[in-house]
């Protein structure tokens, strides 16, 4: 997936109409109804000059083209679809900032987090999302588009080309989500091995290999498991709330736009991830005696329905109960403490017995 999000960064330019590439005062736009009322008008604009003139050198100066193109995006008094054209080309370029930066960006999981090159990937990325979902609501809006395309014959295909790009930057990101995920959770794993070496569970041989490889990865070896799992939950929030958005993004698609099945995949690994990530959340925090917290991580997981259930494999369903009947045991034995303490540990065992049996019902019927 990496090499195709990138290839459709470098070749954006190349898959989008020619008039999108050109100045305002090419043949297609000129023949636009509001440009054919008055062309020299439009053209003399300064906003619009400045546009015209940075948009050939985009590739060069980035920043300033960037400027140029909002300038005009938000220009009431200049036409929707010159607009439009310039909120289609700003998304592009900021696609292919964003593409870049991926492709520089390494994430070793034996190495420490790039915070600071992840960060600033992940910004560029979100920026072009926001921009994609930006341009095409403009450019798609049902009015411009009648108005536009007896003028301009292109215009769907570039909607189409837009919807496309959208669909593939959304893809970026999430991609980005999912190696954050790994490497967080790569990192809980070998916590845990040296927690369980500290309560006799695993040798002084493992300890010693999980303590270095914490230390290599830029870790404290007193690092908490419960931590880095959260960490990794929320990047599973993340991940699942923007995959979202890719099936929103294609769910309005044209007909030759992406294939939906790729996306609905990308969406239900999430979701898969985001299960089996907080089922290990909530036997860390059992594992501490935060049993409260437990209590509602496992209730996360045993509430989601993974789009697509063959995501979940049966090894994963397995200690998915496993973990739910150990924490529901738990609550059961704190039936025996003080009054308000059996209350609140009898309300979580009903909860976990019924979403144990709802989980249960839900993976028997697909």
């Amino acid at each position: 997936m990496e090499q195709s999000i990138c290839a459709a960064a470098r070749h954006v330019k190349s898959r989008l109409p020619g008039f999108l590439r050109l100045p305002p005062s090419v043949t297609c736009l000129r023949n636009l109804h509001i440009y054919a009322e008055n062309p020299a008008r439009w053209q003399s604009d300064p906003c619009v000059q400045m546009y015209g003139q940075l948009l050939a050198v985009r590739d060069a100066q980035q920043d300033a083209f960037l400027v140029a193109a909002e300038t005009v995006r938000v220009q009431a008094n200049l036409p929707r679809d010159l607009r439009a054209s310039a909120s289609r080309t700003k998304a592009s370029v900021l696609f292919q900032k964003a593409a870049k930066l991926f492709e520089s960006l390494t994430i070793s999981l034996e190495g420490p987090w790039p915070v600071s090159s992840f960060d600033e990937t992940l910004q560029a990325t979100t920026m072009a999302c926001e921009a994609y979902a930006q341009a095409l609501a403009e450019s798609s809006d049902p009015d411009l588009c009648k108005q536009v395309e007896p003028h301009c014959p292109e215009w769907p295909a570039a909607v189409s080309a837009v919807q496309r790009a959208h669909v593939e930057v959304l893809k970026l990101r999430a991609e980005l989500r999912f190696r954050q995920i790994r490497w967080y959770s790569r990192q809980a794993e070998l916590a845990r091995v040296v927690s369980e070496a500290a309560h006799g569970k695993r040798s002084s041989d493992e300890a010693s290999h999980a303590v270095d490889s914490l230390q290599i990865a830029g870790l404290a070896p007193t690092v908490q498991e419960q931590d880095l799992w959260q960490l990794a939950a929320d990047a599973c929030d993340h991940l699942v709330a923007e995959c979202t958005q890719i099936k929103l993004a294609d769910s309005s698609s044209p007909s030759e736009a992406t294939d939906s099945s790729s996306l609905t995949v990308l969406h239900s690994r999430g979701q898969a991830l985001q299960v089996i990530t907080l089922k290990d959340l909530a036997i860390s925090q059992a594992l501490v005696h935060d049993l409260d917290a437990a209590v509602v991580s496992m209730l996360q997981a045993l509430n989601i329905r993974v789009g697509d259930p063959a995501m979940l494999t049966k090894n994963a369903v397995d200690q998915i109960k496993a973990a739910a009947q150990g924490i529901l045991k738990l609550c059961e034995r704190e039936l025996h403490q003080t009054a308000a303490r059996a209350n609140v540990a009898s309300k979580h065992a009903q909860e976990l017995a019924a979403a144990v049996s709802s989980f249960d019902a839900w993976c028997r019927a697909e």
